[in-house]
């Protein structure tokens, strides 16, 4: 196994939809980070970016890139865009797209997932 750090977290929301996170900081074919959403209506996914988008596909298989590897690599395109909000904000006044709501909301999100991470029990929100 070429995993030397990696981290699941499975989590039942609402309505039965189940959403499992999973990465990995150090796997030998690169930083892993993927989510998926699985419930009665279906599935939404996020995979990982591969370095390029070429696939090579023959009888013994598929064979494609590495897996993006630093954080500038993966997010490079969301810090951009998360930098032209920062600055209309502040030169054109323009409204942050994020609630005070929204961060309350995404912090007892990670609360509950380390508190059920440390007691290996079901953190209800």
């Amino acid at each position: 196994m070429c995993f030397l750090m990696s981290n699941s977290f499975n989590n039942k929301i609402i309505q039965g939809a189940v959403v499992t996170l999973t990465m990995s900081r150090s796997a030998c074919y690169g930083y892993d980070q993927r989510c998926e959403i699985f419930g009665t209506e279906g599935l939404a996914s996020v995979g990982n970016e591969h370095t390029n988008s070429a696939v090579i596909a023959g009888s013994s298989g598929f064979l494609q890139s590495r897996l993006k590897h630093s954080f500038p690599e993966r997010f490079d395109v969301a810090f951009g865009a998360e930098l032209e909000t920062f600055t209309n904000a502040i030169l054109d006044s323009e409204a942050w797209p994020i609630t005070r709501e929204d961060c309350i909301a995404t912090q007892k999100v990670a609360d509950a997932g380390r508190r059920s991470s440390e007691t290996n029990e079901v953190v209800f929100i």
